[in-house]
């Protein structure tokens, strides 16, 4: 009998990473660490998962949820034990939220260490068990053939879940004893054991079985489309799949309904344009006339919720019966009067479609009406922002939209970046992947997400973000110059928090400045060139557009900060919200006449 000398813990990582690579994850970013030292030195010798270091352990969550997004596979997050944890906790929000597959694997100290005065030693049990879908505690490495199997099937299990049964971020702790090292043999163990514990194990264990809503409900939507004049189908950000795309489009056109899709769904800027997409509903709903022209008796809703309030208000006036069709029936309506529909939504559009074919009920001239509505809203909104020749925010968004090249991506920041793309971005047939944080809706881990996707990507890709965002996250810098990763961020810095300019609390000036508008006045040339990153300030319409339209070619990243008036580009805002509603009660005017 042939004995081989192991150390356990490494051992054990090994198994385990194995195991995650046999079910297809190719993908892990680690931050280096004492404790972690056996599961950091396991993946360093895995030929199958690529792996990414990172020194900041946040900055590692949001570049592993970059990289998910773009791959839609689960990447592993490797930290030591402590507090080092518990810096992965924004990144794991941001991925419970937007349902993003995430396997966090944590080291720890064991138990019995713990309230004991020992370092780096704090309870790490389910530690992040109000936003992750599954937990396993390893317990420390016990190297016989039954604790074996179940650490294979618990990385199964885990792969499983977030990849497709609930898919969102699961947790695995993993305590080691000391010692950590690879050569500092711990254990005697036969050559059987060894090659049993190392077989390849492809097998899952379950299937998701995709849930069948009840036919009474698909018999009520059915009915509802060919009984009830006036419909909406509503589109929030999400990840659809283009047979999704294919039926929405037949099931619109056919019925004649109507399509709201928020820019994040990125609905807008796909190759072939939806016939009957209305990009301007943020401008219409704004004005009190216009639900006197638009009064959709039902809604049927996709994705996310919605960057635009102003449809919760909307749906007030008239209270709509709505639906909300998601494969894992999560509610996405603050309100929480639309019903529910648990079911992948193009085949709920397939059995729609096929329920609804007895007959064809006629919404066009509605739908006529919203049209024109949309055209002449796109008029004023071209004149008000995109001719003026001082930069604005509202402006400088379009002309990013209508610069960049063809099948780039899109990576959007929170606060006012994402609300100006969704109010004011125009039908644009481009193919643009467009990517957000609005799960939780958080400053932080923008720019590292939009490393994460960039670093996947064979197509360039672009993060618009602001000086906060830009800030907050400014550690990731030192990914981009490690990686040669080609982002190109375009920083719009208006010097502060100018989103609670639209808020009331904005009349409150002697507390505003300092309290919430929180100017930093720093200097991102400096900060940038600190990294090693090309800078350069763009300080007209046309340096911005020539820059972008060449920026595509770039090997390396850059950042472009532009400074905008947050002043005066409200004010344009404001303008344009005032003109188009003007345009509305006089259309309404003419349609009661």
């Amino acid at each position: 009998m042939m004995l081989i000398k192991i150390n356990r813990n490494y051992f054990w990582a090994n198994i385990f990473f194995d195991q995650l690579a046999e079910c297809g994850v190719k993908y892990a970013c680690i931050s280096p660490g004492s404790r972690s030292t056996p599961l950091t030195y396991a993946l360093s010798q895995n030929k199958k998962i690529k792996s990414y270091v990172i020194v900041d352990e946040r900055s590692s969550g949001f570049f592993a949820l970059g990289i998910a997004k773009q791959t839609n596979s689960p990447v592993i997050v490797v930290t030591t034990s402590g507090t080092a944890a518990a810096e992965l906790y924004p990144a794991i929000i941001e991925a419970y939220q937007n349902r993003v597959p995430l396997i966090i694997c944590t080291a720890d100290r064991p138990t019995y260490l713990q309230n004991s005065g020992a370092n780096q030693t704090i309870n790490q049990n389910n530690l992040y068990n109000n936003h992750t879908r599954f937990f396993y505690d390893t317990g420390l490495p016990y190297i016989v053939l039954a604790k074996i199997k179940q650490l294979k099937d618990a990385a199964k299990n885990a792969f499983d879940i977030c990849s497709y049964q609930n898919i969102g971020p699961v947790h695995i702790n993993i305590p080691f004893e000391k010692p950590l090292e690879p050569e500092s043999f711990t254990d005697e163990i036969e050559e059987k054991i060894l090659l049993e514990s190392l077989a390849d194990d492809h097998t899952s264990n379950q299937k998701r079985q995709l849930k069948s809503i009840e036919q009474k409900d698909i018999k009520i939507v059915a009915d509802l489309v060919r009984k009830t004049h006036n419909g909406l189908i509503t589109i929030g950000p999400g990840n659809f799949s283009d047979s999704f795309f294919s039926n929405l489009e037949y099931f619109s056109t056919k019925f004649s309904l109507p399509i709201f899709a928020d820019a994040s769904s990125g609905l807008r800027f796909k190759s072939k344009p939806l016939y009957n997409l209305i990009t301007n509903y943020d401008a219409l709903i704004r004005s009190e006339a216009f639900s006197k022209i638009f009064f959709p008796k039902f809604v049927l809703h996709f994705g996310r919720t919605f960057t635009s309030q102003k449809l919760e208000d909307f749906y007030s006036v008239f209270t709509p019966k709505g639906f909300i069709i998601n494969r894992f029936g999560d509610l996405y309506d603050p309100t929480r009067k639309f019903k529910v529909l648990q079911r992948c939504e193009e085949l709920f559009l397939e059995d729609l479609i096929k329920s609804a074919d007895v007959k064809q009920n006629d919404f066009s001239p509605q739908l006529k009406n919203l049209k024109y509505l949309d055209s002449k809203i796109e008029k004023i909104k071209s004149d008000i922002f995109s001719i003026s020749k001082t930069i604005n925010e509202p402006g400088l968004l379009l002309n990013i939209i209508n610069s960049i090249p063809p099948n780039s991506n899109l990576m959007i920041g929170n606060s006012i970046p994402i609300r100006d793309l969704d109010f004011f971005s125009s039908a644009l047939n481009k193919n643009i992947n467009v990517f957000q944080n609005r799960g939780a809706s958080g400053i932080d881990g923008i720019t590292s997400t939009a490393l994460g996707i960039c670093a996947q990507s064979k197509y360039p890709t672009y993060l618009v973000t602001g000086d906060l965002s830009f800030y907050y996250d400014i550690n990731c810098l030192l990914i981009a110059k490690q990686y040669s990763i080609p982002l190109i961020t375009v920083l719009i810095n208006n010097n502060g928090g100018a989103i609670f300019k639209f808020l009331p609390i904005a009349g409150y000036k002697n507390v505003f400045d300092k309290y919430f508008l929180t100017s930093t006045n720093l200097s991102f040339k400096k900060l940038t060139e600190a990294f090693e990153i090309d800078y350069k300030e763009l300080k007209s319409q046309s340096d911005i557009i020539n820059h972008l339209k060449v920026s595509s070619v770039r090997k390396k990243p850059a950042v472009f900060e532009i400074k905008t008036n947050a002043d005066y580009s409200l004010q344009l805002r404001k303008k344009y919200w005032k003109k188009s509603n003007k345009f509305v009660e006089s259309f309404l005017r003419n349609y009661e006449a």
